[in-house]
């Protein structure tokens, strides 16, 4: 199943150069279609601020089911 905009991801990868660990939770924020399939993922802390932005493959993360 293709993650949406507003979808709940999880991390399965460390993301060391953005102080991510496999396991962190994101939102999907943009689709990317070119130059291949990729998605903007939020990641934000309990309090809502935003830790890191980027663009992750399909292989970098999970879709959560809520």
């Amino acid at each position: 199943m293709k993650p949406k905009i507003n979808d709940v991801v999880r991390l399965i990868c460390d993301m060391l150069g953005e102080s991510l660990q496999a396991g962190a939770l994101g939102v999907v924020v943009e689709e990317h279609s070119y130059p291949e399939e990729a998605y903007e993922i939020e990641f934000s802390s309990e309090n809502g601020k935003t830790i890191a932005q980027l663009a992750l493959l399909p292989n970098q993360f999970v879709l959560i089911a809520v």
